[in-house]
């Protein structure tokens, strides 16, 4: 609903989350003050008058006065503005309804009363459902509207659940405080201000690493799409384990594991010589797994009496919101790479000493200080480049036998904290740091400016996905290369503008800006207009000592900064002789922009005789049926085109393999494609249904892609 008025930055999402996770802080805090002050049958009829008075609020949508974001550098006031006016009151009032029910049936005479945790482990459950099936079942076969209606039923239902379990409990009988305090953990008492300290940082640790395994992953391993749902579904499975009613899982033990865990990490991440995405993918998240695992267990250890409840779960909230803050808005400001993950894992290794579950002996520091000592220099001489793969894991495997013997001791920690900074850091592989020219982190990710292996092609990577290339041999300098090279599809679409144009003055739209090599297809009376979201884009593309296409090729351009769909629907129609789209090649696609919505501002910025550019090149998403059915909705034609990569020059400057489409209305440029370029051809495979701002499926294009490599991505 919002990113078509508001577009695909990232500030969108992280005040989208920013809200949820303090509307849920809200809500954890409503529900506790209540339990505190109020008594449940007060309690009761309180939230059932709150449930139908934002019934008021439903179904979700965007209300009405709020159908246009103001003119302005900074909307987000009037998201946040928004939001709260259309699902602030009904996911506020949800949002304390687990923590309200959960001190309801402690109050009752139920056998389990006295340890109402394990309707935590439930809830959780249900949200771990409603994470998986969303992107599997619900979004593709629902679009937003039917989803909204849909959510107001659930919650209809729900009142009315809330209802009938409000007079049971009206009813029932509790357990003298006494009895009840009995049948808990002798640690699980009253609270006191270090207990909720504890709290709050066992709550924090597991949400920050949530976020910063995410960003580690698709940022240096992987930007595969949907990839977000794992972490997010082990964190709620560790919520699961550990406040389950059958839970006999040792802290030690756990402690154990997610040392070691921590060590292969650590290991993995000082060179990583096998190079195998997948393991090292596996790796991180199972840490990361053992590490909340390990985290909630010491947090479920120190859970309070049942008058606490509601107390204990505005805690663990509270930890998730300052989790979230750190990492989404303050880590990117404070470090240029992705620091906060190495810093907090090193953190969680402590976290059964923050909890007290351990002690710290200065004696067993000192008698193990050679061997930890001797593990830390070890690893920063495995850091050192080296060509021998294998002496490299000989050195690994090496330390890691030296941590094991020691994983039962208090030092371990300290050995596995020091070697976590200083080897998962990505900085420290210097072979890649070397190659570093340039790198810079902002709300978009971490760019870096870097210099091919063998030091033919300066390169523009965003977090793992290429962005752009320019060779530093003077033959091919300001000749386009990497998905442009000339005989490219890339390269072919602006011979197609010629075809039809001839020496008329030409006006052409890129939304994506890269390194800026299409500037020299340079024409007498050709203009180009990017528009670039990232400001980083613009200056490092700009920057003569990084980039030169810009300057050195001739073309009068101009870069229009903010959201490609929004910025080009401000363009007088007709504008354009050639829209080209090249901002889908990372697990991020921008889906706001290949709805039919974007599509129908498209066509009206374009002239008759347009031509609308996709490149649709992809690592994990096959987009031609998807671009395809935007062409039938549109009364269009569309045509495809791929190239296999190859070495263009010595030492290695090379054309990527790459896949474009092309869209006209116009039946003698679509005569001219046919017969002059005939490696276009139209799309022959599924047909789907066209995306639009109410419903996009994602689900189809991965799983056309994971059963089908393409032809372009072949040796």
């Amino acid at each position: 609903m919002v990113l078509p008025l508001l577009g695909g930055t990232p500030a969108v999402w992280n005040t989208a989350m920013m809200f949820f996770q303090v509307m849920l802080l809200g809500g954890y805090a409503y529900a506790h003050l209540t339990s505190k002050y109020l008594g449940i049958r007060a309690q009761a009829l309180l939230h059932l008058g709150l449930l139908g008075l934002c019934l008021l609020a439903l179904p979700i949508a965007i209300p009405q006065g709020w159908s246009a974001p103001p003119v302005t550098d900074n909307p987000m006031p009037w998201l946040l503005g928004m939001m709260t006016a259309a699902i602030g009151g009904p996911f506020f009032v949800i949002a304390g309804t687990a923590p309200m029910l959960q001190r309801w049936f402690s109050a009752t005479d139920h056998p389990d009363a006295h340890n109402p945790y394990f309707l935590y482990a439930a809830s959780n459950f249900g949200s771990m459902t409603a994470l998986i099936f969303y992107p599997l079942l619900i979004e593709p076969l629902l679009g937003v509207q039917q989803q909204s209606q849909i959510w107001m039923m659930g919650y209809l239902l729900l009142a009315l659940l809330i209802a009938i379990t409000g007079f049971v409990s009206r009813h029932s009988r509790a357990l003298p405080a006494a009895i009840a305090d009995t049948r808990l953990p002798a640690n699980s008492m009253t609270p006191t201000n270090r207990m909720r300290v504890i709290w709050l940082a066992l709550s924090f640790i597991p949400s920050s690493l949530m976020l910063g395994v995410t960003t580690y992953i698709t940022t240096d391993i992987a930007a595969v799409p949907l990839l977000w749902v794992v972490p997010l579904a082990l964190y709620l499975l560790t919520f699961i384990i550990v406040f389950s009613r059958g839970c006999t899982l040792s802290l030690a033990r756990t402690y154990r594991w997610q040392a070691l865990s921590l060590i292969l990490v650590a290991l993995l991440f000082i060179r990583d010589p096998l190079k195998v995405k997948a393991i090292a993918a596996s790796l991180h998240l199972i840490a990361f797994f053992l590490c909340a695992l390990t985290c909630h267990l010491a947090l479920a250890h120190r859970r309070p009496t049942p008058h606490h409840l509601t107390e204990f779960y505005l805690f663990i909230s509270l930890g998730g919101v300052l989790g979230g803050v750190f990492n989404s808005l303050l880590a990117p400001l404070i470090f240029v790479i992705p620091l906060e993950y190495a810093l907090i894992l090193g953190l969680s290794v402590l976290a059964p000493f923050i909890s007290g579950d351990m002690k710290f002996n200065p004696q067993d520091l000192r008698k193990d200080c050679k061997p930890a000592l001797t593990a830390i220099i070890l690893s920063g001489i495995a850091l050192m480049p080296t060509k021998s793969a294998a002496i490299m894991i000989m050195v690994m495997a090496g330390i890691g036998v030296a941590l094991v013997k020691l994983s039962r001791r208090a030092s371990c920690t300290f050995a596995c904290v020091f070697l976590i900074v200083l080897t998962l850091d990505p900085g420290f592989d210097w072979y890649q740091l070397g190659r570093s020219l340039h790198m810079e982190r902002n709300f978009f990710g971490v760019i870096r400016v870097t210099s091919s292996e063998k030091g033919g092609m300066r390169m523009l990577l965003h977090g793992t996905t290429l962005h752009g290339t320019q060779a530093l041999d003077e033959t091919y300098r300001l000749s386009p290369i990497s998905y442009y090279a000339a005989g490219s599809p890339g390269g072919q679409v602006f011979g197609m503008l010629s075809d039809i144009r001839g020496h008329e003055p030409q006006s052409v739209a890129m939304l994506g800006l890269g390194v800026g090599s299409t500037a020299c297809f340079f024409e007498k009376g050709r203009d180009f207009i990017f528009y670039e979201i990232d400001p980083a884009m613009k200056r490092i593309a700009e920057d003569k000592n990084l980039f030169t296409y810009l300057s050195d090729c001739g073309s009068p351009y101009r870069i229009v900064m903010g959201d490609g769909r929004l910025r080009i629907a401000e363009a007088p129609d007709a504008s354009y002789d050639m829209i080209f789209l090249d901002a889908f090649s990372s697990d991020s696609i921008p889906m706001h922009l290949l709805t039919k919505e974007a599509f129908d501002i498209y066509f009206r910025k374009l002239k008759p005789k347009g031509l609308i550019v996709i490149h649709i090149s992809n690592r994990f998403l096959d987009l031609s049926p998807v671009v395809t059915a935007l062409g039938k909705a549109m009364n269009a034609q569309t045509r495809f085109s791929y190239n296999l990569g190859r070495l263009l020059a010595p030492p290695d400057i090379v054309m990527q393999g790459s896949i474009f489409g092309v869209m006209t209305r116009n039946p003698d440029l679509l005569a001219i494609i046919d017969e002059r370029y005939t490696k276009w051809e139209p799309y022959s495979g599924i047909e789907i249904p066209v995306w639009t701002d109410d419903y996009a499926n994602i689900i189809t294009p991965l799983l056309l892609r994971i059963t089908k490599e393409p032809n372009w991505m072949s040796p």
